[in-house]
């Protein structure tokens, strides 16, 4: 099987997004002075993971790109937590790992540990904060060993929350917060970003299927239950980062969104605005997908995986 050094790899990544028995594909490029650009999307059988990635070098030169995956949201745990005193930052991950075994139930020292650092200076704590992921290696070996089998390793390994950000930093206004809130079915996925970075994620039990549910009393009553969440989540933002000014909240794509817009606006204390996704990466190349909310939803995460810098 060819090997490809980085050097020949073409521009751009492709986010691959497992999704129980499917898969959700993207490549995205970046050019310098120009939005991003969306070059196609794909929803893959991942019955058989190995068998989907070589289909989908035949079909879209997965092996000449580089491939960031997705782990699913019951794959990991993130925890925000005080950085390691009087420690330099090339020893967090160490210090980290061990504060982390009274808080998950799988064995720390062989689990996946990342840091994600939150900007310093917008929280009344003085002590820096971080927010760790991590994963059991139970839950990435098979997806690192079915991409190996393939002949196709992955670059990265990341998480929803990262490629959530990697989109509200496309919209972010200069020296203000932002909450990105992503709607999917069984939960909802909120992120507060500022100065490109996370400062804040929670996941929250909004079901897609109620927002857009086709009885009109169970939908209300799922948008009240958005804006209760929604209160409570800004609220305790707001406490926690009170030097953070929040500027708005964007709401992904995802069928009904007018509707739920029209409902939570008035009863929130922040602007609140739908994503428009096309004022921020170039869709041309996928003709009518702009206006293809149920689409967009279905492959957000896989877009914004793959908005990594090359």
């Amino acid at each position: 099987m060819l090997s490809f050094r980085a050097r020949s790899l073409l521009p751009g990544w492709i986010g691959c997004v497992p999704l129980g028995a499917h898969s959700s594909v993207a490549l995205v490029q970046r050019r310098p002075g120009e939005r991003p650009a969306l070059r196609w999307l794909a929803d893959t059988d991942w019955t058989r993971p190995e068998q989907a990635l070589r289909q989908l070098r035949r079909q879209h030169a997965l092996h000449r790109h580089r491939r960031v995956a997705l782990l699913q949201p019951a794959q990991y745990q993130c925890l925000t937590l005080d950085a390691p005193a009087d420690l330099p930052r090339e020893e967090w991950r160490a210090a980290m790992r061990w504060q982390l075994e009274d808080s998950v139930d799988f064995a720390v020292d062989s689990a996946a540990v990342d840091l994600l650092a939150v900007p310093e200076g917008l929280s009344y704590r003085e002590q820096p904060q971080v927010i760790v992921v991590a994963a059991a290696a139970e839950q990435v070996r098979p997806l690192m060993e079915q991409a190996h089998d393939a002949g196709m390793p992955w670059h990265a390994i990341d998480i929803g929350e990262t490629a959530l950000r990697n989109l509200s930093v496309l919209a972010e206004r200069e020296g203000q917060a932002q909450a990105l809130l992503h709607c999917q079915p069984g939960h909802a996925t909120l992120v507060i970003t500022c100065r490109g970075e996370l400062l804040s994620i929670r996941r929250m039990d909004l079901a897609l299927e109620q927002l857009d549910h086709e009885d009109e009393q169970q939908r209300l009553a799922a948008f009240d239950h958005a804006v209760l969440e929604l209160q409570r989540t800004l609220d305790g933002f707001e406490r926690a980062y009170g030097q953070a000014s929040l500027a708005r909240l964007l709401v992904g794509p995802m069928p009904g969104q007018q509707r739920f817009l029209d409902h939570v606006t008035p009863l929130l204390y922040v602007p609140v605005e739908r994503l428009d996704l096309a004022s921020l990466v170039d869709l041309d190349a996928l003709p009518g997908l702009a206006d293809d909310a149920t689409r967009l939803n279905h492959h957000l995460y896989a877009i914004g995986a793959a908005l990594r810098d090359d």
